[in-house]
């Protein structure tokens, strides 16, 4: 019998790891992830939200496991596709995505990119400053291939590297009397769609982490009417409630736990201390964990070092000034209006001229208003918001907001609550509130 380990998960109970697993959770490059929280700065609002990156990980690989295993598979794909998914986190930064517009931007990196590097081994070796030759075992793409696995094929599950076949459309196939040109999407879909793992564990994880109920998601219904037809998964009509269950907890957990405003105003300031790093700084706290980053600002001295002490300390800035979605959501024409105004400001270069000039007005030092905008950074930390394709399989597959009225409600509903914050110490709140009203001129707001 092959050597394996059995872990006990506060969320899916017993996991069992063997084989390529078993190996890789014993890297540093996955152990990195032990030290770098899921929900960021969330935390700060949510006490018990302290769980990680890795633990995640180790979500993602089990419950890829159950929807390979449900659609029956070889057990060749179902080993891929459960490496894909404990390795898919491997490229997050310190507080995982909340620094990600930043990094992007400064230094032109993004984590998937990082992700792939680290599995097909190009990436710098992050571990040089703590392990010696002797102590640094194999890496990632030494391990992947003593287990006979390409590197490169798992990375490609991972960072969206699809490639369509030539020939894909050179053959027509007949299933159940329907004929489709043949091309197998499933061990991509399992790891990049609107029903992933990812997204089937963090929702379960968080909810349970933060103590909000509204995440809970029939995970068994969902994998017990998961099937294979034409090359993809599908959900057997029976299970449409658990789709429902399922984008229902989406929305609710994006709108009171992902983009909670005072969580946000948390990740704003972290932001706002590393846009006034050097580049070379940038470069050095890429690699740093949640603990080694704080240290870091601690160290940098003026605003930078403040911001570090009052994340450590809970010393937020408060919200000075908001619009919230509903009130931009009607078709009256002040909402026309505000919306067009906000969508102006949607640019980097414009956020930054606002917060300078309501900070000017409201003789606040530069650098202590933040404006945040959010939907600029959607495309880069969750493109999932919306996205409610998912195929019922019926008489014939159909897309789930075609049958489903409550699928169709939540793509109208605003998946965060508010548009617009401000935020500034509270000392400075009523100051920065008049100056931004001056300068935005939105009227009755």
């Amino acid at each position: 019998m092959s050597e394996h380990k059995i872990i006990n998960d506060p969320v899916h109970g017993t996991i069992k790891i063997s084989g390529p697993l078993l190996d890789l959770a014993s890297t540093p490059e996955l152990n990195r992830l032990n030290q770098i929280r899921q929900l960021g700065l969330a935390y700060l609002v949510f006490p018990g939200a302290h769980h990680t990156r890795f633990e995640h990980s180790l979500g993602v690989s089990h419950v890829a496991g159950l929807l390979a295993n449900a659609i029956e598979i070889d057990q060749e794909e179902v080993k891929l596709v459960r490496t894909a998914g404990l390795l898919h986190d491997l490229g997050h930064g310190p507080f995982s995505h909340t620094m990600e517009k930043v990094f992007h931007d400064r230094l032109g990196k993004e984590h998937m990119a990082l992700t792939k590097e680290i599995i097909i081994g190009s990436s710098d070796d992050w571990t040089s400053d703590w392990l010696t030759p002797e102590t640094r075992g194999p890496s990632v793409p030494e391990i992947l291939e003593s287990h006979c696995m390409d590197p490169k094929e798992v990375a490609s599950l991972i960072c969206q590297d699809r490639k369509v076949p030539s020939d894909v459309q050179d053959t027509l196939e007949v299933q159940e009397g329907q004929s489709f040109f043949h091309q197998s999407d499933y061990l991509y879909q399992i790891i990049h769609s609107a029903l992933d793992a990812d997204q089937l564990d963090f929702l379960l994880r968080d909810s349970h982490y933060t103590g909000v109920a509204y995440g809970i998601v029939d995970l068994d219904r969902i994998v017990n009417t998961a099937t294979l037809f034409h090359g993809e998964i599908m959900i057997e009509k029976r299970g449409i409630s658990a789709l429902e269950g399922m984008l229902v907890a989406r929305s609710l957990m994006y709108s009171s736990v992902y983009f909670h405003k005072t969580a946000r105003i948390a990740e704003s300031m972290l932001c706002r201390a590393g846009e006034l790093l050097t580049e070379e700084a940038l470069q050095l706290i890429w690699k740093m964990s949640d603990g080694e980053i704080l240290r870091y600002m601690k160290d940098q001295g003026g605003l930078v070092a403040e911001i570090a002490t009052r994340l450590r300390f809970r010393q937020l800035f408060k919200v000075a000034y908001m619009i919230d979605s509903e009130t931009v959501s009607g078709d009256s024409e002040r909402a026309i209006g505000t919306r067009e105004q906000i969508r102006s400001l949607s640019s980097e270069k414009e956020i930054r001229r606002i917060g300078s000039e309501i900070a000017r007005k409201a003789n606040v030092p530069e650098g202590k208003v933040i404006v945040d905008i959010p939907d600029p950074s959607l495309t880069l930390s969750e493109p999932r918001l919306r996205r409610t394709d998912i195929k019922v399989l019926g008489d014939r597959p159909t897309i789930l907001s075609t049958i489903s009225s409550l699928a169709r409600a939540l793509q109208r509903r605003p998946p965060i609550p508010w548009c617009l914050i401000i935020s500034c110490p509270e000392g400075s709140k009523k100051a920065v509130e008049n100056a931004a009203k001056g300068v935005l001129d939105i009227k009755n707001m």
